[in-house]
């Protein structure tokens, strides 16, 4: 085999080119595969191509490569002949047959491969596979791309074929195994069954494009996440009444000067060593994603809800919600002010009160006339009981300017008192006040054996300490006693046993309060806990869909990041509940573990006659993986065949 420069009217083409003599004794080239532009230097491409040779004959290769590049595209070479398929083995007459023993021939003849043709008998015991790539979630993610119609809406956004392509390549990464786009091009994606599944093109071109594309995503991200909500809308038959609205952040890995939204703030992930961005975020109660913004790093949470009231209007207009929408938030966003904004936007509010806030209905939590929330079970087993009070109180709206009047209106306040949030809380409450009380043992021990004298840097000891563990320090007193002479200075604490009482006694105990009159107890409950939909998106973005950390410096890099991101939510969430409507509630992370054996491979079979037939097959998909496949309709057709080259035949998953 050598290579070939070609020109051809879009510019050079490298084609690697093997030499044969056909029936009549002449010699001929045959194309075993272009490689369009590929830069592989001209020093290397004799001893690329022997190898190659070597490799796609099975033969010892007499001229080992030892430098990366040249493996690199050793291994790109024949992983693309193998997907392509076009290429087969020239069978060697000449070739030294193995010594075989009559029960091998015997067991190598009875094999039929697809049917098809006539071959050599096959080697049984030298069959060998090589470049498996997983299919599974990949296979599902395409799906999901699919059916939310992502290729047709990109195509009538302008994107051509190569960029849907590689779309669609970024955000199922950014599923099945998140991943930096310098990473992607250069490891994932050739090592992936993307190019299997989407065609050999999707190679084609540098890293550049991922970043090409994914600032074009970007900047028609209002249309895309538009056409997202109405597809699942009409997917599912979603009802959408509630929204809800949380933020979190992500950090980055540099000092990002780039970005003028990079700015210090209180990491949600404890990475206040590093600048942020703010993602605000709006959810519907079934937990799809509706909308988003990015912010700066040091934006509160209580001031960025002012900027996505026009992102909350404009998907109640392309939605055509109902005027009577709740929106859920956060204690941190509802402020005042922003309760007020809601209102005179049209929306009710249901707000989760901070635990600080519990204390002021301590006399309400102490009463038995609460309800039981019914139907708590799981799997046919009770869950642990929840109880739910409701009363009613006038709330004065104070006027923006001397002109305007006061206005009063209805507040509704639902109590909940849950045992399993108790055990949780006191479990935390418990594990903190025992890291303190260590703390301050070695913060005494310190003091007494005179490591740490200077009674001003003392205090600034404690002070650290008491910050460092706010949950805890308020329920002590904790006292300095001076050095005196030859005494050393010490360290005394002293629980406060009534304070911590009081603190107990509302553990498990949580505050809700809306403006809309029309739900029981129980539903308002019900509402609360959709809350926990955006919590779990929040947690599967940042831990299984790689927000975090961020590696881009520049801001619409950042931005881009997030919304590919936020797309591979969407995708996510379409197969999530798709499985909750047949009653399969199990995890992402289960799901692709299930499935992350169901691959592609590319076997290795040697004849007698000295030829290595090279076929790439996807492989059969087990009991449990067909029960996933099932629940998604086509995917079995859609999914890859694998084609013999020995005949042609399609074999079919």
């Amino acid at each position: 085999m050598f290579f070939r420069v070609k020109k051809s009217p879009s510019g050079k083409v490298l084609q690697l080119l093997e030499s044969y003599r056909n029936d009549e004794g002449k010699p001929t080239h045959l194309v075993v595969v272009s490689l369009g532009n590929a830069d592989i230097p001209e020093r290397v491409r004799s001893r690329i191509a022997k190898c190659v040779e070597a490799r796609l004959y099975g033969r010892p290769m007499l001229l080992e490569p030892l430098e990366p590049d040249v493996q690199h595209w050793i291994e790109f070479i024949v992983k693309r002949v193998d997907r392509l398929q076009r290429w087969r083995p020239r069978r060697s007459d000449s070739a030294k047959r193995p010594e075989l023993s009559s029960a091998s021939i015997q067991r190598a003849a009875s094999q039929d491969i697809d049917n098809c043709g006539e071959v050599a008998p096959i080697l049984i015991d030298q069959v060998e596979h090589t470049h498996t790539t997983t299919l599974g979630p990949t296979l599902l993610a395409l799906k999901a791309w699919e059916d939310l119609a992502m290729p047709q809406l990109l195509q009538t956004l302008g994107f051509n074929q190569a960029q849907r392509n590689v779309a669609a390549a970024s955000v199922i990464n950014r599923l099945v195994d998140p991943a930096s786009e310098y990473f992607i091009y250069r490891q994932w994606l050739s090592n992936s069954s993307l190019p299997d599944l989407l065609g050999e093109q999707i190679l084609n071109g540098g890293k550049e494009r991922f970043y090409r594309v994914s600032d074009k995503l970007l900047g028609v991200h209002d249309k895309i996440e538009a056409h997202l909500r109405d597809k699942a809308a009409a997917q599912f038959g979603l009802n959408r009444t509630v929204l809800l609205y949380d933020l979190t952040n992500t950090h980055f890995e540099g000092a990002c000067l780039g970005n003028g939204k990079a700015k210090r703030g209180m990491s949600k992930q404890k990475r206040n060593d590093c600048p942020l961005v703010v993602v605000g975020m709006i959810f519907d109660e079934y937990g799809f994603a509706l909308g988003h913004r990015t912010f700066s790093g040091n934006q509160s949470d209580s001031g960025s809800l002012s900027q996505m009231v026009d992102c909350l209007q404009s998907i109640c207009a392309d939605q055509e919600l109902p005027g009577q929408v709740l929106v859920v938030v956060d204690g941190g966003i509802a402020t005042e002010a922003n309760l007020k904004l809601l209102r005179k936007n049209g929306y009710h509010y249901l707000v989760n009160e901070s635990r600080s806030k519990r204390a002021a209905f301590a006399e309400q939590f102490d009463s038995d006339d609460f309800e039981l929330v019914p139907n708590r079970t799981k799997n046919g087993l009770p869950r642990p009981s929840v109880e739910v009070k409701i009363f009613d109180r006038e709330v004065i709206d104070d006027a923006d300017s001397d002109e305007e009047e006061a206005e009063s209106y209805k507040e509704r306040v639902i109590l909940c008192r849950s045992e399993a949030r108790r055990k949780k809380e006191l479990a935390i409450f418990s594990n903190a006040e025992k890291r303190f009380i260590e703390q301050l043992k070695k913060l005494r021990k310190r003091l007494t054996t005179g490591r740490l004298k200077q009674e001003k840097k003392i205090h600034q000891a404690v002070g650290r300490l008491k910050a460092k563990n706010p949950r805890v320090a308020r329920f002590y007193d904790i006292n300095v006693i001076a050095s005196n002479g030859d005494e050393l200075a010490n360290l005394h604490w002293q629980r406060k046993k009534d304070r911590c009482a009081c603190n107990e006694e509302l553990l498990g105990c949580y505050v809700m309060r809306t403006d809309y009159q029309g739900l029981n107890a129980d539903e308002y409950w019900q509402l609360y806990i959709g809350l926990t939909n955006a919590e779990d998106g929040f947690r599967v973005l940042k831990s299984d869909l790689g927000l975090r950390p961020n590696y881009h410096q520049k801001e619409e890099r950042v931005d881009g990041h997030i919304f590919i991101t936020i797309l591979a939510y969407h995708l996510l969430q379409y197969i999530l509940h798709t499985l909750r409507l047949t009653g399969d509630m199990r995890s992402w992370y289960t799901l692709s573990r299930v499935l992350s054996t169901h691959c592609y491979t590319t076997l290795l079979l040697p004849s007698v006659d000295g030829t290595l037939y090279r076929i790439r097959k996807p492989g059969q998909p087990e009991t449990a993986q067909r029960e996933i496949y099932r629940h998604f309709e086509g995917i079995v057709a859609r999914a890859p065949t694998g084609r013999s080259k020995i005949s042609g035949k399609t074999t079919k998953l």
